[in-house]
């Protein structure tokens, strides 16, 4: 009896140790779990509002560049039917959120659902009286594949339409390639026609051009004449120019002999005037002198000539000339009475 009840005692104070254990480790697994879960760390909250809270639940991720920063902790339903997400993350990576932080929810195939918090490019930091945010969904395969197949379909359907329509009008279709054959020998005979055309057009445009290098050769002749006559032109004005310079220069020298020599003409002409003027207060008295003195050799010619030996030596007298002037040579004799 005694070593049953030793036995007994074993065995209870056995399972006492093992339920002790498992509470032990019970507690340090949920010891594990809140520290996972960040029960035990500082944790700041923000929040934003979706139209559905279809694959959003408390316990979902919330990572920030990749990194698990927190989790959704509460999903609740608004009187516009709107559902608030809240999200608790660390304390340490609150002030990294600007105003225009975002969070995009998404799921990978066979993986949980994430929401990825983008933390903005704003200047102001995200308010801590109303830490709102704003929301969006990513699509999955599953939508994306549904979405491929809404917009595949309506092309199949037409594909499959177009298919049935070439296989009623087959006999038309073989008609038509019929055509295009029968139009693609024509084509390839214009095609021969139009090089045939190109060679021949080839050969003038080469006859045209030996032409017109010949054009261009006495062309250029010309103009090398011409540049000589131009440079000849060039020769003459510099020629020209150099006159004028040398013309320029004696032009001076020329106008103020000119102008001495006009001096010298006017001091000349001053002194014929001079002289003129003295002759003519000398001249009237000459020729009242010289009047009578004419008037006496007449008569002494007249007495000459009447003797008859002189006569007949003496040719007759010329005819009478007119006087001199209008003046009669008796006024020439004689002063007029005052």
């Amino acid at each position: 009896m005694a070593e049953d009840t030793d036995k007994r005692a074993a065995m209870h104070r056995q399972v006492i140790g093992v339920l002790a254990l498992g509470a032990f480790l019970a507690v340090l697994m949920a010891l594990a779990i809140a520290m996972r879960q960040g029960v035990f760390e500082r944790t700041a909250r923000v929040y934003f509002m979706a139209d559905t809270a279809a694959g959003i639940s408390p316990g979902i991720a919330v990572r920030l560049s990749g990194i698990r920063v927190g989790s959704v902790t509460e999903t609740a339903l608004q009187p516009d039917l709107k559902v608030k997400v809240t999200l608790a993350i660390e304390e340490a990576y609150y002030p990294a959120l600007r105003s225009d932080a975002h969070a995009e929810w998404f799921k990978e195939q066979l993986q949980a659902a994430i929401i990825e918090l983008q933390p903005g490019k704003a200047t102001q930091a995200l308010s801590r009286e109303d830490p709102r945010i704003t929301h969006s969904r990513r699509r999955t395969l599953t939508e994306v594949a549904n979405d491929l197949r809404g917009r595949l379909a309506p092309i199949l359907d037409d594909v499959k339409q177009l298919s049935g329509n070439v296989a009623e009008h087959q006999g038309d279709i073989a008609a038509v390639l019929v055509n295009a054959n029968a139009a693609t020998q024509a084509l390839a005979a214009s095609t021969q026609e139009l090089r045939a055309l190109m060679t021949h057009a080839r050969g003038q445009v080469a006859g045209l051009g030996g032409q017109a290098q010949a054009a261009m050769g006495q062309t250029q002749a010309a103009l090398v004449k011409v540049n000589q006559n131009l440079l000849h032109v060039d020769a003459l004005v510099g020629t020209a120019d150099k006159s004028l310079a040398a013309v320029n220069e004696r032009l001076p020298a020329l106008l103020n002999q000119t102008g001495q020599a006009l001096d010298q003409i006017n001091g000349v002409v001053r002194d014929v005037r001079a002289v003129s003027a003295a002759a003519s207060a000398a001249v009237p008295s000459l020729l009242r002198s010289a009047v009578p003195l004419m008037e006496d050799g007449r008569e002494v010619v007249g007495g000459v000539k009447a003797s008859w030996p002189v006569r007949a030596l003496v040719a007759p007298p010329p005819p009478a000339l007119l006087p001199l002037d209008s003046h009669d040579a008796a006024a020439l004799r004689e002063p007029p009475k005052r």
